[in-house]
């Protein structure tokens, strides 16, 4: 007997140990978080704490000494932990495990600690130093940008949105410092000349959604409708502040009060604070209770745009929304990243209207998100909606102009498929159900199929979950028996795929119009039409409002491009010119008819909207797709209606539009000379200019009048007092130099990633470098651009490196350009696809240029 308990003693712990060594995740332990390392720590993790110190100097060049208190429940004791830091390892100074020292495993971006000293329940205590990726330090200030997985670059932590926790921060920082975080402050004392901040627990969040800010920053309290808000910021011009304090504050209390409305819930977090940050990497971020902004998308000129104005309210629509669309709500995993996006801009859309009264919204949606859709939808670039992730280090690459802007053009199809009464439903259930959790676009979809008797798999399958924008063409077949046969060709190619949606055909034949609506439910749709059987021209899109490439024929383009500012409606004429644009990239109309066409109807449109979108289809077309003779034929004229239309616009909105436009592509000596009076100290006109205004006028007058391009800058920066602005200035100038040596080692200086640091200002170099005016000495650039681009993608954030590419190739046309991309693309052959997807995206006009302006070779008619 004793002898078989021994053995079966023996025999249990054999099998123990076998079982433990196949638990172990050593599989798991691979760079970044894998979804297999996600979804086991989701099944054995719960009830987490972080209380975090952070020790932060004055000097930007000193190390922040941090200390962190992590609890949590674990469910086994028999695998070891794995937390993520990705950091270097000699800043983890010393680790306990419950109360004892240990020795961890730092490995491949974690830290392991070991089993055995573990318990159910548990405290992890780290000294550390932060690693500074993701702190944006700068001399005065610092601020913590922590999506999608950059947490993890600065304290170690479980970095994956389906862990939600509390987290305890303190901070330690210079006596003339403010500081704030997600949580309410709890108490502030001075030791030492030191300001020591406690902050209270934030509720359970995500790791991306934690982040601080400390630094000299003025503070504005304010309650408005019994609530009490408090913005950080660092804005020294007193009358830009003045101008623009009250409808901050107010756009943020009306959009509280809508969204309180719309889903039934109060605001789910204790405070609600918000941060503007000079050269901030995002329009904004919605880490709950303390929103971080770039001041220039709040602070806007008094002769801002009605698109700036709309834009502004957007935006603070968009970040308030993610309160109850992100941050109450959190998607899993960063696959379904764009459903936090998707609503936050769908509900910010809805929010700004009630405060536009004379705007027509349904414009306003269309110009807002269908062109920026199809500038990566067009392209071999593109991508569906929902993305696959196997890696939240990849997690970067999901963001883009698929889900910001061809989303909630979808989620407006899916409020239009079901009824706005049962998709608000099932957006309260969602919330209700899921608050303070984590839950994905299928359970949503879900709900949603509960309150319809809709299809909505086949719906979803195609719009979400399928790449590229449907293309729509059309043959008409006229019979003996006054019939009209429209054959509609709904797939992108031959392989019968469609995309389900309702649109409406127009075909005209002189002053007589016939619309006939109709459902793209299959690839090959046929309309019987008995009247007007002979148009002159017809448009497949004629609500405006369809998603896709509609093909026109000659007739149909010659109308529209002939008549277009006699059409009543806005949404039509808006659609038009975004269609025949497509139509220009798509070679099917020259280059140079639409900028004709566009000059005669600048003077004529009266929609502020269809004014701003038709500026900037000018400036891309200058730039981009004219020759350099074609440019110079047409640069006079154009010069002369942009300032013509300035001087005279009905409002300062509009003029402003103009302006911006004119100073953008002003390439005659005459029309420079003229800028150069208007930026001068001493030229008087009506033209009221901002600051930006003068800075960007100094950009352009040093790249065409170089041997003058120091003098410039010296002459800016003399009537400057913004620090943050100045020290731009100063870092983007040697990208305007006329000296190319200059301009070479700046560039060299971009390898190292410290110099990339300060995205924002980095871009605007970038921009610089590659000016069409410019191009020929930039394109020694375009390789090694290239190949530090999977670098800027670890290093930078994540809007970063397609930004960079845009910046690259914006500038160039030319054979030896394309050709280097297309040599970069053959030569890494397995470059990773979500890298090659947005050099695709950054260079698709680039690429198809020589077929572009052959529509257009030699054609210039100046009326």
């Amino acid at each position: 007997m004793i002898r078989k308990s021994y053995l079966f003693y023996i025999l249990l712990l054999i099998s123990g140990l076998i079982y433990s060594c196949k638990e172990q995740p050593n599989h798991l332990l691979v760079p970044g978080i894998s979804k297999e390392l996600a979804e086991f720590r989701k099944a054995n993790i719960e009830n987490v704490l972080y209380k975090l110190e952070f020790n932060i100097p004055e000097d930007d060049k000193q190390q922040i000494n941090a200390s962190l208190e992590l609890n949590f429940a674990y469910k086994t004791e028999v695998v070891d932990l794995i937390l993520d830091f990705n950091a270097p390892s000699d800043l983890i100074k010393k680790v306990s495990a419950n109360g004892k020292v240990v020795e961890a495993q730092i490995d491949k971006e974690h830290i392991v600690i070991n089993a055995q000293d573990l318990n159910k329940s548990n405290t992890i205590n780290i000294d550390f130093v932060a690693g500074e990726q993701s702190l944006n330090r700068h001399e005065e200030y610092l601020y913590t940008l922590f999506v999608p997985e950059r947490a993890s670059t600065c304290f170690p932590l479980f970095d994956q949105p389906d862990i939600k926790a509390t987290y305890e921060l303190s901070l330690v920082v210079p006596k003339d410092w403010e500081a704030v975080t997600n949580g309410p402050e709890r108490s502030v004392d001075e030791k030492q000349n030191r300001k020591h901040y406690k902050f209270k627990a934030s509720q359970n969040i995500s790791s991306y959604l934690f982040a601080f800010a400390a630094g000299r920053f003025d503070k504005i309290e304010r309650e408005v409708d019994g609530r009490m808000m408090t913005m950080f910021h660092r804005e020294t011009d007193s009358v830009k502040l003045a101008n623009n304090i009250e409808a901050i504050f107010q756009w943020h209390a009306e959009s509280l009060n809508w969204l309180e409305e719309y889903t039934g819930i109060k605001y789910p977090f204790e405070k609600f604070d918000f941060v503007l940050l000079p050269s901030f990497q995002y329009g904004g971020m919605e880490h709950p209770g303390s929103i971080f902004y770039k001041s220039s998308s709040l602070l806007l000129g008094k002769t801002s745009t009605i698109n700036q104005q709309i834009g502004r309210g957007r935006l603070i629509a968009h970040e308030t929304a993610h309160m109850w669309f992100g941050d109450l709500v959190t998607m899993p995993w960063f696959n379904d990243v764009w459903l936090k996006e998707v609503f936050a801009n769908f509900m910010a859309a809805k929010i700004v209207r009630p405060k536009f009264n004379g705007i027509n919204h349904e414009l306003q949606f269309l110009m807002a998100h269908y062109p920026s859709a199809y500038e990566v939808d067009r392209t071999d670039g593109t991508h569906p909606i929902s993305q696959n992730l196997d890696n939240l280090k990849n997690a970067g690459s999901l963001y883009g102009s698929i889900i910001y802007q061809k989303a909630p053009i979808v989620m407006q199809m899916l409020e239009r498929n079901i009824g706005e009464e049962a998709f608000q439903k099932g957006i309260r259930e969602y919330l209700s159900k899921y608050q303070f959790d984590n839950a994905s676009w299928d359970d949503l979809i879900a709900i949603m199929g509960q309150n319809t008797d809709k299809n909505l798999k086949d719906w979803n399958d195609k719009w979400v979950k399928s790449a590229r924008m449907p293309e729509i063409r059309y043959r008409m077949d006229v019979e003996k028996k006054n019939l009209l046969r429209v054959k509609l060709f709904t797939n992108n190619t031959n392989n019968n795929k469609y995309y389900p949606q309702s649109l409406v055909m127009g075909l005209g034949k002189g002053d007589t119009l016939l619309q006939v609506p109709y459902q793209v439910s299959s690839a090959f749709v046929e309309l019987k039409i008995d009247s007007l059987i002979d148009p002159d021209y017809l448009f497949t899109n004629y609500s405006g409002m369809g998603y896709g490439y509609f093909s026109m024929g000659p007739s149909s383009i010659d109308y529209y491009l002939s008549n277009i500012n006699g059409i009543e409606s806005s949404v039509l004429r808006g659609a038009l010119w975004i269609n025949m644009y497509e139509l220009v990239l798509g070679s099917a109309i020259a280059p140079t008819k639409y900028l004709e066409s566009l000059l005669k109807s600048l003077a004529k449109e009266t929609e502020p909207l269809i004014i701003e979108y038709l500026n900037s289809r000018l400036k891309e077309i200058f730039w981009n797709l004219l020759t350099e003779d074609q440019r110079a034929a047409y640069a006079a004229k154009i010069e002369g209606v942009l300032f013509n239309m300035t001087v005279n616009a009905k409002n300062d909105n509009l003029k402003n539009s103009f302006f911006k436009t004119y100073y953008a592509v002003v390439s005659t000596q005459a029309g420079t000379g003229l800028l150069y009076n208007l930026w001068g100290d001493n030229s008087e006109n009506e033209i009221d200019l901002s600051e930006d205004d003068f800075i960007n006028i100094t950009y352009e007058l040093a790249l065409r009048l170089p041997d003058s391009a120091q003098t410039f800058i010296d002459h800016q920066l003399s009537r400057m007092s913004n620090k943050d602005r100045i020290d731009k200035l100063k870092f983007v100038a040697p990208s305007v130099s006329n000296d190319e040596k200059k301009r070479d080692t700046f560039f060299e200086s971009l390898k190292e990633p410290k110099n990339r640091e300060n995205e924002d200002w980095v871009l605007t170099a970038v921009h610089n470098l590659h000016h069409p005016l410019r191009q020929k000495s930039a394109l020694k650039y375009i390789k090694p651009s290239l190949e530090l681009l999977e670098e800027i993608k670890i290093t930078g954030d994540i809007f970063f490196p397609k930004r960079w590419l845009d910046a690259t190739f914006w500038g160039h046309q030319s054979e030896d350009a394309s050709d280097m991309v297309r040599q970069f693309l053959y030569r890494h052959h397995d470059y990773p696809d979500d890298l090659k997807n947005k050099i695709l995206q950054s260079t698709h006009i680039l690429l198809r240029i020589a077929e572009i302006q052959e529509e257009s070779q030699g054609q210039v008619v100046i009326n």
